[in-house]
């Protein structure tokens, strides 16, 4: 690609677009504020790996899904490149119509820099300037490639946090022209369309609907962490979180889409662990609340023997559930520990403390979900700390 540049150039926050040297867990770092992060310091810790072009080797799975659904739309690899953020000077031109930046934290106000906030002033230790995430942010935005071509680029912001844009009413201030919220596949592309074309736009854009698995594209570049998402959305109805935008759980199938990602991050992403991302993995394949104990034992079984098939070295886990789930089906857990930790190894999992108060389930959770969850509730999770506690013990302590 000459130095006119990529039409559409896909990039993100510095500290979200870096694999943190292989360590999902030391990306938490980017919640450490501005001031104990020299710059030069900054970009070895979040160092990215990009060819000579600028594209990257490894891709947040977000972005790489956006990637997918523009190309499977009909836009080439010469069209949309997914750009190292420090090298946006060779990928960006007079060609260039959309810089699309993917956000998890672009102004600090995610639950993981307010957390590292009040550590650091309970310790009495200084907290200057912003959570390092979010100055990575400004630094894309306010990047002199950007601003050198502006009056011929639109700046769509996509991913996670993009209600931090809309809730702070700061869209117009950092210079956004589209906030897109909600997935990407079915209304993306058709908004890139008419940028493409030149028509006016609005500010932002809400997806009209959870997409149909069918319509979702397998990755096309490795996504940092070996992730393979194997299923979306949730379905519990909580108003706090973002998965509810994605309607009730849906599961992705093995053959032709798991499978094809998981070889995907393993060939050419090069990942000797590959991560089974989902809302809640004990619920895959289940078509409501309560979870399906059988396909979610079948994908375990698959993706090791998938993974297994490379080595004895390569290995599976998984990200998110919810203590509700593990009361339900102790055995489960049980059965897919033995793949996820065998040989004594220890593998974490994300959960939060649930409730069982109805109070707060009627203040925190839509009407239409209250029934279902209020039932549930009161009979597997008496004890949500006791039970957050035993699926620690089951995944970690083998």
């Amino acid at each position: 690609m000459s130095f006119g540049g990529y039409p559409i150039v896909l990039t993100g926050e510095i500290a979200t677009m870096s694999d943190t040297h292989g360590s999902s867990v030391v990306g938490f770092a980017s919640a450490i504020p501005e001031n104990y992060f020299r710059d030069w310091v900054a970009r070895r810790f979040f160092s990215i790996r990009s060819d000579k072009s600028g594209r990257v080797l490894r891709a947040p799975y977000g972005l790489a899904k956006v990637e997918a659904a523009l190309l499977a739309h009909g836009y080439t690899r010469n069209d949309v490149i997914i750009a190292d953020p420090y090298k946006l000077d060779k990928v960006i031109g007079p060609n260039t119509r959309i810089v699309g930046i993917y956000v998890m934290d672009p102004l600090g106000l995610s639950y993981g820099s307010g957390i590292l906030y009040w550590i650091l002033k309970l310790a009495d230790l200084p907290y200057r300037g912003l959570p390092y995430i979010a100055k990575s942010f400004l630094q894309v935005i306010n990047h002199p490639a950007i601003k050198r071509h502006r009056n011929h680029i639109k700046i769509v912001i996509g991913g996670p946090a993009g209600w931090q844009i809309i809730d702070t009413g700061r869209q117009g201030e950092l210079g956004i022209d589209v906030v897109y919220e909600g997935e990407f596949e079915e209304d993306g592309p058709h908004l890139f369309d008419k940028i493409m074309k030149g028509e006016p736009v609005p500010g932002r854009v809400v997806a009209h609907r959870p997409v149909p698995i069918d319509v979702v594209p397998t990755i096309v570049t490795p996504s940092i962490g070996g992730m393979v998402e194997v299923t979306r959305g949730c379905g519990r109805g909580c108003q706090f979180c973002t998965p509810t935008l994605s309607g009730m759980i849906r599961s992705f199938p093995f053959e032709g889409h798991i499978d094809k990602e998981i070889k995907l991050n393993i060939e050419v992403g090069g990942f000797k662990e590959i991560t089974l991302h989902s809302e809640e993995f004990f619920r895959y394949g289940a078509r409501g609340i309560e979870p399906n104990p059988d396909k979610v034992l079948d994908l375990t079984v698959k993706a090791y023997k998938l993974v297994k098939s490379y080595g004895d070295d390569y290995e599976i886990t998984t990200d998110f559930t919810t203590a509700a789930v593990v009361k339900y089906a102790p055995k489960m857990v049980k059965e897919v520990s033995e793949y996820m930790n065998e040989g004594g190894t220890w593998h974490f999992i994300e959960m939060g403390i649930e409730t069982g108060s109805p109070r707060l389930l009627r203040l925190l959770m839509q009407v239409r979900h209250c029934h279902t969850s209020l039932s549930s509730t009161r009979t597997l999770l008496r004890k949500p700390l006791e039970y957050s506690m035993i699926i620690t013990g089951w995944l970690l302590a083998r």
